[in-house]
């Protein structure tokens, strides 16, 4: 049901937001309850069930995050793309006056991505140009590699054989020089090196690039350094097989990595040169250059002024939204979901829809039991036991289903239920599905059943 609404209904909220979104912003929160809808029809929660824990239930964020985020991808896309009327865009001075002295002034599109960037510090970012391909597509280099490796599989060879291997090779083009790339992604940081003979560059890129974009940019280093020598045997070794392979697939992709164009063109200057040799290694297998790249790759604190790829940046600007989203999350402190569920990511559903419907319930906290007053209503109901209406409680059932034990299921009012609501909760458990919850469920004696789930 989620996929339907986001293929039918989600992508025409998110349509031109790039545009629309200079609106008000009474005018954009129109558009929220159409978003609030949809999430409880998939989710099976209760109109008083709060907004935010819908998002994190359904792991789909705010209206305001997506904009925000379609938004940055446009304006990094506008500044890749040199060919674009509104690339070198600035807002005429008396504009910028008027905007300063109204506030009523709707701001344009590219004061408030100037405002979304300050807001998650990408002041500083800029996206690498898209370079122009002057290859039709019968005359793009076709790019030869070496892989002596090809027939052992990594898991079931022992590391003294690929040395081996790897020996033997180098004989057999012992009169070519070697030069060894790598690239390392952690955390927050990337980086790349290139190991010559008798020196070896490392240079840092930005936390946003990816690990491709640190091999490939290893590999144009390589090229680069020798275009300017004598010598015209070389073979680079690398680890990294989507590197050496994408230029094969060049124009099967709709959107290429700008580094895969640069390093394109540096081949087909060379390859009139008969010039170098590109060859597969396979990693952390004891070759003696590989190791040494991937330690300096690692150890690399010289900063580029490389930028960053525009997939890279989507990606990473992803990320960046996810993070203040779980910011948000972590204030709501008194949010019942909060309590089960402090991170936000995706939990798998459930084949039953009853039985998924009713976990959303017990997780958000907005039961029939414990909110019908709201819907219908009447008082608040106050605990038989404790003489208080507040959180956490357990959960009462009738009979004795779970054999006297607990069951991973809290945070919901006490009342009691019918037996087999705690016969199906046990089941859910057996078949090895998470609850996220966190609920003690007792027996009590007698009483007439109320239900939580749709009745």
């Amino acid at each position: 049901m989620l996929k339907i609404y986001r293929a039918t209904v989600l992508s025409k909220l998110e349509y031109g937001c790039t545009i629309y979104g200079s609106a008000w912003k009474s005018v954009l929160q129109k558009l929220d309850p159409v978003h609030h809808i949809a999430l409880r029809l998939y989710s099976g929660a209760f109109r008083t069930s709060p907004v935010k824990s819908l998002y994190v239930e359904c792991y789909e964020s705010a209206l305001e995050l997506k904009r925000q985020m379609l938004s940055l991808h446009y304006y990094f896309k506008i500044q890749s793309n040199s060919n674009h009327p509104f690339h070198d865009f600035k807002l005429r001075p008396f504009l910028l006056r008027l905007q300063n002295a109204r506030k009523s002034f709707i701001p344009v599109f590219f004061t408030r991505v100037q405002d979304i960037l300050y807001d998650i510090n990408l002041l500083h970012l800029h996206v690498t140009p898209e370079p122009k391909s002057n290859f039709p597509p019968w005359g793009i280099p076709v790019v030869q590699f070496l892989n002596p490796f090809q027939t052992f599989i990594k898991s079931d060879t022992a590391d003294i054989i690929y040395q081996q291997i790897f020996i033997e090779h180098r004989q057999e083009y012992d009169d070519f020089i070697a030069i060894y790339t790598d690239g390392s992604k952690s955390a927050d940081h990337v980086s790349f090196a290139v190991v010559f003979p008798n020196t070896t560059f490392s240079f840092k890129l930005h936390s946003s690039c990816s690990v491709f974009t640190a091999e490939i940019a290893a590999v144009l280093l390589a090229l680069e350094k020798i275009s300017d020598c004598l010598e015209r045997k070389f073979i680079i070794y690398m680890d990294s097989l989507s590197v050496l392979e994408c230029p094969k697939s060049f124009y099967m992709h709709s959107h290429h990595h700008p580094l895969v164009l640069n390093v394109l063109h540096l081949l087909n200057k060379l390859a009139s040169r008969d010039f170098n040799i590109l060859c597969w290694v396979p990693s952390h297998v004891g070759i003696v250059g590989n190791e040494k790249a991937d330690k300096a790759a690692k150890l690399a604190t010289v900063p580029t002024n490389s930028s960053t790829p525009l997939t890279d940046f989507k990606k990473y600007t992803k990320l960046l939204f996810y993070t203040k989203w779980q910011r948000q999350w972590d204030t709501e402190k008194d949010n019942k979901l909060h309590s089960v569920k402090p991170h936000v990511q995706p939990w798998p559903s459930l084949t039953t829809r009853k039985a998924d419907t009713l976990l959303t319930r017990l997780r958000v906290g907005h039961t029939r039991y414990t909110h019908r007053y709201l819907l219908f209503g009447e008082q608040t109901p106050m605990c038989s036991q404790c003489n208080c209406t507040n959180y956490p409680h357990v959960l009462a059932v009738r009979g004795d289903p779970l054999d006297g034990r607990y069951i991973s299921v809290p945070g919901v009012s006490i009342g009691r239920y019918p037996s087999h609501m705690a016969g199906l909760l046990k089941g859910i458990k057996r078949r090895g599905h998470s609850l996220g919850l966190a609920l003690r469920v007792v027996t009590v004696p007698g009483g007439d059943p109320e239900r939580i789930g749709s009745g």
